[in-house]
């Protein structure tokens, strides 16, 4: 695999993908459409702490009240955190915010070609300084932790190395049994070169990520879509909706070489997790450490973490409270469906509500 080929894909991918979003952004050729502002509706929120490239962010409450303990939110160094606040009806915080649950989340900001270096310890050091922070923000001995996609892996990890700091943990759509051979990511993964993508690269670029998920389902999300989005031209709220979601797809910060190298090495190509034998900053991750109240998320349409990923959790940790709460969706409709908002995420906030209490 020549490097400057590699590079050269990368560069084409990124013209690419620029056009597309400015292209669907600049669509104006019906009235519905024309002059758009189409912004990402996020709750108010603001800045209370941050280490480098990474913020925390804090959501103002909607409740005079808030419950006692607080929920961080951990999304995936792929993407950004916001599709789980992208408008006010299909906003998980939101939810979260209406049952009165004190919300932070972490942002991943973008990193700089030095923090190619840096490894899942390191992402994992970020974590527990934030969980540090909201300790002492609220003055709590443990917080709510909630991980989504890769994120959810992370919580789980940084969940079986500190414990004591975590009061229930919350896996979404979290990938921790990689032995499966359900998902076709999961298949590829098992044969790509990371350390040639890192020594090629350094930070793996967003583009280059972009194009191996759009190729898990190439006809639907590369022809299908964009055919049903002309098709409904007209229609002013799909086409407001289906905006953001490709503002978001498209809005992907580069992942640092060295956490993608081990993500890929140690968990999607020798499952080192789920056999309790991953080693993370010379502190090895045994899932029976884990013994907090565990909620887990699972999407039964999900095609980049199939559900035979997620669902062993419950059995691989040792938590005498756990329940395992699935939705007849996809990795991202578990987030933004109208049904998942109607259905499913009132019962994950009472759930993480009456852990908040005390």
């Amino acid at each position: 695999m020549d490097s400057e080929w590699l590079k050269s894909i990368e560069r084409t991918l990124t013209e690419w993908n620029k056009r597309t979003l400015e292209g669907m952004l600049s669509f104006g050729g019906s009235p519905s459409v024309a002059n758009l502002d189409v912004k990402i509706e996020s709750a108010p929120s603001e800045t209370v702490w941050k280490d480098g490239r990474v913020k925390l962010l804090h959501y103002k409450p909607l409740k005079k009240k808030t419950l006692r303990v607080p929920l961080l939110v951990v999304y995936a160094l792929i993407n950004r955190y916001y599709i789980l606040d992208l408008q006010p009806d299909r906003s998980v915080i939101r939810r979260y915010l209406e049952r009165g649950i004190d919300v932070y989340v972490i942002d991943w900001g973008d990193p700089a070609p030095s923090d190619r270096y840096e490894s899942i310890g390191d992402q994992l050091e970020y974590i527990d300084s934030a969980i540090d922070f909201v300790r002492d923000d609220t003055s709590v001995e443990k917080v709510n932790l909630q991980g989504y996609c890769m994120g959810g892996t992370f919580s789980v990890i940084y969940s079986a190395l500190w414990p004591r700091k975590v009061k229930s943990l919350i896996a979404q759509a979290a990938p921790v049994d990689f032995s499966t051979d359900s998902g076709i990511l999961n298949v590829w993964s098992r044969h790509i070169d990371a350390d040639k993508i890192v020594e090629t690269f350094g930070n793996v670029p967003a583009s280059f990520m972009n194009i191996g998920f759009l190729l898990i389902n190439p006809i639907r999300l590369m022809f299908d879509k964009y055919v049903t989005f002309y098709e409904n031209i007209g229609d002013r709220e799909f086409v407001e909706n289906f905006l953001r979601m490709e503002k978001w797809i498209f809005d992907s910060p580069d992942v640092p070489g060295e956490a993608y190298r081990q993500f890929l090495k140690d968990l999607y190509q020798k499952n080192l997790l789920a056999k309790n034998e991953l080693i993370v900053d010379g502190k090895k991750v045994s899932l029976k450490s884990i013994n907090m109240p565990l909620l887990n998320l699972v999407a039964e349409q999900d095609n980049l973490v199939p559900p035979d990923s997620s669902k062993p959790l419950n059995r691989l940790v040792s938590s005498r409270d756990k329940k395992l709460l699935t939705f007849p969706g996809g990795h991202i409709g578990l987030s933004v469906s109208a049904r998942a908002h109607k259905e499913f995420w009132p019962q994950v906030a009472d759930w993480i509500a009456e852990k908040s209490v005390k």
